[in-house]
């Protein structure tokens, strides 16, 4: 694998820092988990699938987990010496947290020049302040280009954000482990999701620059016919996005409204064409369209649930593009706090005193984090009356 040998000491929680410590772990990287005595809040987040959150599951199979009280000067003396036979660091608290912890790029690359230090964070190390994926999307004018028919922003169905941070990490990390077999110096990354999110929005700036037009007259907002969702005869949708010319001649033809080929880009004649493949698309269910675009390149597909995109391509993680092109056995998530042992004796601890630090409480899982969620889901759910 290309990252064979790359080690990796991960801080992060949650979903950005995680997500892309698992895409360097694709590559070959043993990525270390630092977690705090109650854990990774997403290991008690239900849905819990087998013994942990999905989410969890899904950024967080194959990594070592060592527990690791940060606030104690022996789990800060622990990292450090940690930190030194590392390759790569990651971490995502707020600025200035990190610094307390001792784990900020100063600190670690001090003792160690080569490491790649890579921070992930809402807004980057010069601005405190707390965010979610909601926030940068709205930040970055992304909000304002989604709305639905009444004129309201419509919230995306992902976390742009926090996936943007994330990849724009991992592809400076991989940089940057290149840039340090010239040099033999590590550097320290500072990623915001904020800019990021900005950063994942180019044909919309294009645009921008272009017109300075509202959401409501760009061409891949909902503008034009030619890229749009329509509603079937069965209440399910279709979308159409048959932006060039032999695209929008055969899906005129393939619906029946071969009139309106000459008139893709016709602003005048905009708003009847819209009704024209409105009324089409309604006459017929999903299904039926679906039969009659197969074998056509127009550009047209079936708005699926996410049930029926399993059902259709099957697990989404065996076609994960990194499994694809780099093949290996994807290896299950690890209990809280099960590798210390084993990165212990890597570290060169012995076996005492290796038992000593397992029955420390700096080292030694708590998992009150846990039992508070369960009480919290179960609340909700008997307020609601649902099963948990």
């Amino acid at each position: 694998m290309p990252l064979t040998g790359t080690r990796v000491l991960d801080f992060t929680r949650h979903l950005p820092g995680p997500y892309a410590t698992d895409l360097l772990r694709r590559l070959g990287a043993e990525v270390i988990k630092i977690e705090p005595p109650d854990g990774d809040p997403t290991r008690w987040l239900p849905p819990i699938v087998g013994d942990f959150g999905a989410l969890f599951t899904l950024v967080n199979s194959g990594k070592k987990s060592v527990v690791v009280d940060l606030k104690s000067d022996e789990g800060r003396a622990f990292v450090h010496r940690l930190a030194r036979q590392c390759d790569v660091v990651l971490e995502s608290y707020r600025p200035g947290v990190a610094r307390r912890f001792g784990i900020d790029a100063e600190t670690l690359r001090t003792l160690e020049p080569r490491l790649i230090h890579c921070s992930i964070s809402g807004f980057g190390e010069s601005r405190e302040r707390s965010a979610h994926d909601l926030n940068f999307v709205a930040l970055a004018g992304l909000l304002d280009l989604q709305r639905d028919q009444a004129g309201n922003p419509v919230l995306p169905a992902t976390q742009i954000g926090d996936m943007g941070g994330s990849l724009f990490g991992v592809v400076a990390i991989l940089a940057a482990l290149i840039e340090r077999q010239k040099s033999g110096l590590g550097r320290k990354i500072d990623i915001s999701m904020s800019d990021a999110t900005r950063s994942m929005m180019p044909t919309a700036e294009a645009m921008y620059r272009g017109t300075h037009a509202r959401p409501d007259q760009f061409m891949l907002t909902g503008a034009i016919p030619s890229y749009n969702v329509y509603r079937t005869a069965d209440g399910k949708h279709l979308v159409a996005a048959p932006l060039e010319p032999q695209f929008w001649q055969r899906f005129c033809e393939s619906i029946g409204r071969p009139e309106w080929i000459e008139h893709q880009y016709d602003a005048a004649r905009r708003p009847e064409v819209f009704n024209a493949i409105r009324e089409a698309i309604a006459s017929k269910t999903r299904a039926e369209w679906e039969r009659i675009f197969d074998g056509i390149d127009a550009c047209v597909e079936p708005v699926l649930t996410i049930e029926e995109a399993h059902d259709r391509f099957g697990d989404p993680l065996q076609r994960h593009p990194l499994q694809v092109n780099f093949p290996r056995a994807q290896p299950p998530a690890v209990s809280l706090g099960e590798s210390l042992p084993e990165v212990a004796a890597a570290m060169g601890f012995d076996a005492a005193e290796a038992g000593r630090m397992a029955r420390s409480d700096t080292f030694r899982p708590r998992e009150r984090m846990k039992k508070l969620i369960a009480t919290s889901v179960m609340k909700l759910a008997q307020r609601f009356g649902r099963k948990p």
